[in-house]
């Protein structure tokens, strides 16, 4: 499995607890008791492999929401603030890249990689 930013931590579902509100209304992730930052695994495949994942910064939902087939390639990744989508990637059974998108404009997508330190 070649998993997108591998050296992040990953917890699954059944793991996490659910804070209080966060900026975008949603309830905050938490891990032991405090805000989470890494991907939640919610679905896995028959295998074992992680299906797809989201990650979270200091328990609100910012970063990837990544997708994977049973190979453990990745096929769909989408880069979110909350449930804001600001690009979208999609690949192929192999991993290569078939299509690319941003779905708002350059300065806010700056504005927002700025100031939650998206990578």
């Amino acid at each position: 499995m070649n998993l997108k930013q591998p050296n992040k931590i990953r917890i699954d579902f059944e793991d996490i607890q659910w804070g209080d509100w966060d900026y975008d209304g949603c309830h905050k992730v938490l891990f032991n008791n405090e805000p989470f930052s890494g991907y939640v695994v919610y679905d896995r495949h028959d295998n074992g492999d992680i299906m797809n994942e989201i990650e979270y910064k200091i328990g609100s939902h910012v970063g990837w929401e990544n997708e994977y087939n049973i190979d453990g390639t990745l096929i769909y990744s989408c880069l979110t603030v909350g449930e804001t989508s600001l690009e979208v990637y999609k690949y192929d059974g192999n991993g290569n890249l078939t299509d690319h998108w941003k779905t708002v404009g350059d300065n806010y997508y700056q504005d927002m990689t700025i100031k939650f330190n998206l990578d």
